[in-house]
Formats: C-alpha cells, sequence, structure tokens
C-alpha cells in the first residue's frame, strides 16, 4: 500500500520536515534549562511500509510496556493482539526493560498481532531534553498522511475494500464510490484510510484523531 510522501510535520512549531531530517529539527526544540528532563529520542518506523514514521521522546524511568501502549494507540490496536520487541538476534525483550537500560544506536524489532502481522523497526536515536514533564511518551513528529485516490472517480479515497486487497486488486474508493462498489460486487469487508501501516489489516480503523496536530501532548 505505498503511498507517495516521505514528508511529516513537527509537533512543536508545525514545520514540514522528512524523516532524515526530522532529528535535526528536532534539536531546535530540545529544553535547555534547569528543569529539564533526560529522555531518549526514537525514532519509529514501518521497515515495509516507507511512508510510515513516527519520532518521540520517551522518559529513561519507563518501560517496554509505556512504549507499546504508545504504539498500540497511535498506530496498531484493534483486537487487543498480543505483541512483543526483540532484540537484532530476535531474541524476546522482556516488557518490564528500562529504556534507560538500551543503548544508544539500538535497533529493536516489535510485531504486533502473531497473525496477521504490522512489524515496526525502534531506533534508539539518542538522550534528548525536553522541559520537566509528568508525560511518559511525546510525540514530536509524525509522517503526513499518504493520499489514495479512487479507483473509480480519482478523488481523494476515505475506504478500502479488504477483499479487492486480497485479490491484489486496486482497492481504494471514495465515500460515493464504494456504496455503489458494494452494491455491484457484494463486497462486504470495508475499513477506512487512515494514517497508518495496519492500514487495511484486521479491523484497525485509526486512533481516532487523538494524535492529530492540536492534540500533541499525550500522557501515558
Amino acid at each position: 500500500m505505498a503511498g507517495t510522501t516521505t514528508k511529516g510535520i513537527c509537533y512543536f512549531c508545525g514545520k514540514s520536515i522528512t524523516k532524515s531530517t526530522a532529528k535535526k529539527h528536532l534539536a531546535t526544540h530540545e529544553y535547555a534549562e534547569a528543569d529539564k528532563q533526560e529522555c531518549m529520542l526514537l525514532k519509529i518506523e514501518a521497515p515495509y511500509e516507507k511512508d510510515y514514521w513516527l519520532y518521540a521522546d520517551i522518559s529513561m524511568t519507563s518501560t517496554l510496556k509505556t512504549l507499546d501502549t504508545f504504539l498500540r494507540d497511535i498506530w496498531l490496536e484493534c483486537c487487543g493482539h498480543m505483541s512483543a520487541f526483540y532484540w537484532s538476534n530476535y531474541e524476546e525483550m522482556s516488557f518490564s526493560t528500562k529504556i534507560s537500560s538500551i543503548p544508544v544506536g539500538k535497533a529493536l524489532s516489535y510485531e504486533y498481532d502473531f497473525g496477521s502481522s504490522t512489524d515496526l523497526k525502534i531506533t534508539f536515536m539518542g538522550t534528548y531534553y525536553r522541559k520537566k514533564q509528568r508525560t511518559a511518551v511525546q510525540l514530536l513528529a509524525r509522517n503526513d498522511a499518504p493520499e489514495y485516490k479512487c479507483v473509480s472517480c480519482g478523488k481523494p479515497a476515505q475506504q478500502i475494500c479488504i477483499d479487492c486487497m486480497w485479490n491484489e486488486e486496486y482497492g481504494f474508493y471514495c465515500n460515493e464510490c464504494i456504496d455503489a462498489h458494494q452494491e455491484e460486487s457484494a463486497h462486504e469487508c470495508i475499513l477506512p484510510v487512515v494514517n497508518s501501516p495496519r492500514m487495511g489489516v484486521c479491523g484497525y480503523e485509526g486512533d481516532n484523531g487523538k494524535f492529530d496536530f492540536k492534540a500533541k501532548r499525550i500522557i501515558y
């Protein structure tokens, strides 16, 4: 389901950035005063869906369980599936592992749903300082939602026909054309177009706008 954009938005200032420039840009927003809090800067991306990426910071005292909650909330949760973090040799990690114990530069693998899996790569980019707060995970930057066109009329698509996708057909439709498509073909499995690498999988319907730019401070 590859889209056409790798740009994103900084959740501090709203500036358009890219995945490759995000770290340098976010450094301009680091907090330098006495009441700063030490965190780990994370780059989170979908290795098989290159358009989807996030930058976030997480407090050093947090655990992988907290990070798992964040990933589920922003990109993954649909039916309460199991998940796991892995070292580079695919040794499974404990959810109680402290963020402070994971070396800078380390890239972890993450898997949500061991049936219809969504895989992520999480890179520990280095120490990041923010204003002291209770927030455990803070979203710093996120990819712009890839745009898809309706196969029938060419307008922006809002729906996906999963039956079409399973048959390796282009299954994106606008709200108007999806109704006619269902009537003509008796397709029943329809899911919304959302900004997530789990789009179109299982019963995933998105984060309901919880992580829109205006809602940039989420507490875990």
